[in-house]
């Protein structure tokens, strides 16, 4: 990563650009990969460095909504597998209840969802593949999907631009912001289970009696 870094910090121009646009990209492939620490870069080298605001911005929210519809299309596959060849997984009628209470309150709010979905830092992908699942459809998906990222990036650029060279700084703000969203969802998720566990529970003894 550092090397790619140095080769951003060295190397202005068109290659640069959809390197960036790249990063932004993969990491709704496949998550582990950092790309908010390249997009968080290219935010401090369009402040300090010569880069291009209006490119730099272009190119994160081209990707962000391209990975995207990478994840919605991948979730649009799942689906129809879910329906035709039943995952081991579902087979329990337990998995499948939560696996459609879920898909349910996306189908009815997943416009929202996508909306928030660069603000929730490591579960953007899953939006997007709940949103292929659920059938949403493919122009709404990219709709809202590039209100978000154009938002999200427009936010960071501001940010890098007040904080001007302070790289480190940006990094910090992001990952405190980042531990805090983490630290909501988990705590948002563990009062759904418990919920949804409360109304399973419910409906179990009321079909007993």
């Amino acid at each position: 990563m550092e090397e790619l870094l140095d080769w951003l910090q060295q190397s202005e121009g068109p290659l640069a650009y959809l390197v960036i646009g790249l990063a932004s990209l993969v990491e709704y492939v496949f998550p582990p990969f950092p790309g908010d620490t390249v997009s968080l870069f290219a935010v401090f080298l369009a402040a300090t460095a010569g880069y291009s605001v209006l490119w730099v911005y272009l190119s994160l929210n081209l990707g962000a909504v391209a990975g995207g519809m990478g994840a919605y299309y991948t979730g649009r596959w799942i689906g129809r597998r879910r329906v035709e060849r039943r995952p081991r997984f579902l087979r329990s009628q337990q998995a499948r209840k939560a696996i459609d209470t879920v898909l349910a309150r996306f189908d009815r709010h997943g416009a929202a969802y996508l909306a928030l979905n660069r603000f929730v830092p490591a579960l953007r992908a899953f939006f997007f593949l709940a949103a292929g699942m659920v059938g949403m459809p493919a122009w709404k998906v990219a709709l809202w999907g590039g209100v978000s990222a154009c938002a999200w990036n427009g936010i960071l650029l501001g940010v890098g631009w007040f904080l001007g060279a302070n790289f480190e700084q940006l990094e910090a703000w992001v990952e405190t912001y980042s531990a805090v969203a983490i630290g909501v969802v988990v705590l948002v998720s563990v009062v759904a289970l418990w919920r949804w566990r409360r109304a399973s529970a419910a409906e179990t003894t009321d079909a007993q009696d």
